[in-house]
């Protein structure tokens, strides 16, 4: 189902050609004040304009409406959508084809344009704000985003926290996210997943860290959410599944796009952490060595993960044989 707004947006752009001056007035101030305008009724419109009753009431049949109430209607029937349960919502069925595929076929399909409207729609201004956010190291970032969202925010956090320090997966937990928001300082990052149907505990977690003059970071899939009144920074993803559910394959994209900038800009400190890192994988033996690989009996390769004498090991210890 495409997004309220731009069914509006496009309505108004179909129609320019044949509206008068009040029109573009009224379109305008409908666009400005979106959605919260368009639930007004005629008067307090024409009010707000300063302009005749009904030419307010002309204005909704140019642009493709029976009335103001059919527009009120579709408008309704939208914000409906955010919030509704998946059985509720009604998904066109990919044509069948010999061998089957059709599904998959249209899974692709979907999935392709929700990643070319994602990052059509991406602000390069914001994308530079996040990045002076996650440079500046003074500041911890916390990431939280519960049920499904939580696999967009755990990958997040997982890949951040290895190029960069004082990264915190808040759980989800109303208990626990409070003990933990209680380390949240003024100037850190509050980074937040929120989809429909928008959990109420992400509201709660919005309104403290507005409070507490966190630079709050939100991945969403509407300009109508929730949450977007409390964010100093919205990427907008795009989210059309076949099924039921929703497909959050545009998120990870653009996740990959944002820590690929942040390496890019970060320099040899995202490559000092990673390395930090992956001498203690090594170390814990936590992936498959080379044996593994060929079928073959693993043998374990010893490495110290203590730098050069006289410099600090990533724990801080000095080597064993530096002078103390």
């Amino acid at each position: 189902m495409k997004h309220p707004k731009l069914r509006f947006v496009e309505k108004v752009s179909h129609a320019h050609t044949k509206l008068t001056a009040s029109d573009r007035k009224i379109a305008d101030y409908l666009l400005r004040t979106y959605p919260a305008g368009l639930l007004e009724n005629a008067s307090s419109i024409a009010r707000a304009l300063d302009v005749n009753v009904s030419t307010v009431s002309r204005f909704f049949p140019k642009i493709g409406y029976r009335s103001i109430r059919s527009a009120h209607r579709e408008l309704k029937d939208g914000l409906d959508f955010l919030i509704a349960s998946p059985l509720t919502r009604s998904q066109a069925r990919p044509r069948p084809t010999p061998d089957g595929r059709g599904l998959f076929q249209e899974v692709l399909r979907l999935d392709t344009r929700n990643i070319q409207d994602t990052f059509r729609d991406v602000s390069f201004a914001d994308v530079r704000k996040l990045m002076l956010l996650l440079r500046d190291r003074t500041r911890s970032v916390y990431f939280f985003g519960p049920r499904k969202h939580h696999s967009l925010c755990y990958y997040a956090f997982i890949q951040l926290s290895g190029i960069r320090e004082n990264v915190v997966l808040a759980p989800t937990d109303n208990y626990f996210v409070a003990d933990l928001l209680a380390r949240l300082r003024a100037r850190d990052v509050l980074w937040l997943f929120d989809f429909r149907r928008y959990p109420r505990l992400s509201g709660k977690v919005a309104e403290y860290g507005a409070e507490a003059g966190a630079a709050i970071v939100l991945f969403t899939d509407s300009a109508l959410a929730p949450l977007v009144p409390y964010a100093d920074l919205t990427f907008t993803v795009a989210t059309r599944g076949v099924s039921w559910f929703d497909s959050y394959t545009a998120g990870v994209a653009l996740i990959n796009a944002l820590l690929a900038e942040y390496v890019r800009r970060a320099g040899n400190s995202a490559r000092e952490r990673y390395a930090i890192r992956e001498r203690l994988f090594r170390h814990f033996e936590i992936f498959a060595g080379r044996g593994a690989l060929r079928g073959g009996p693993e043998r374990r390769e010893v490495e110290t993960l203590l730098p050069a004498q006289g410099q600090r090991g990533p724990a801080g210890v000095r080597d064993a044989q530096s002078p103390a």
